[in-house]
């Protein structure tokens, strides 16, 4: 039983990444796409939320199935694991679609105002918005929280 868990546990997390890393490879090709229109299309390639959302279901079900047939409830590394993953699912939820949403919305005013007097106003903050820390801060947070859970997973250091 224990090895079909953490085969499922793996999968799931290698299934979620997979989702994650189409979702970061357009978060910078945006950062560094100057052109609005192009940048707006880019949010056509984003997948569904459905295909993030399933595999990071079944990594909490199977990291809980996991936890309760190994008996570790009591283990510091397991809460403090559970921890590090709430706080990064917090992080990307309020900043990461939050720069998704910025960017559509100054894309969306920029290629609005062109031709206006507005338009360079319009471009500058598309560009400011385009170059927020969003892509370094989220890139960080994700791999670095990953890597963080991993070593605690691996090593129970705790």
């Amino acid at each position: 039983m224990y090895q079909w868990l953490l085969f499922l546990h793996i999968a799931a997390v290698l299934s979620f990444m997979l989702a994650h890393g189409v979702q970061a490879a357009i978060m910078w090709i945006q950062h560094w796409e100057p052109d609005p229109e192009r940048n707006l299309a880019l949010l056509e390639s984003l997948p569904s939320l459905l295909l993030v959302r399933l595999p990071g279901t079944a990594i909490v079900v199977t990291g809980f199935l996991l936890v309760s047939v190994l008996s570790v409830w009591g283990q510091a590394w397991v809460w403090l694991s559970l921890f590090l993953l709430i706080g990064i699912w917090l992080a990307m939820w309020r900043f990461g679609a939050g720069y998704y949403d910025r960017i559509q919305a100054a894309a969306t005013r920029a290629l609005e105002a062109r031709g206006t007097p507005e338009e360079a106003a319009a471009a500058d903050v598309f560009t400011s918005a385009r170059l927020g820390w969003h892509p370094i801060g989220m890139t960080v947070i994700g791999l670095g929280g990953l890597a963080a859970i991993l070593w605690l997973m691996i090593f129970k250091p705790f």
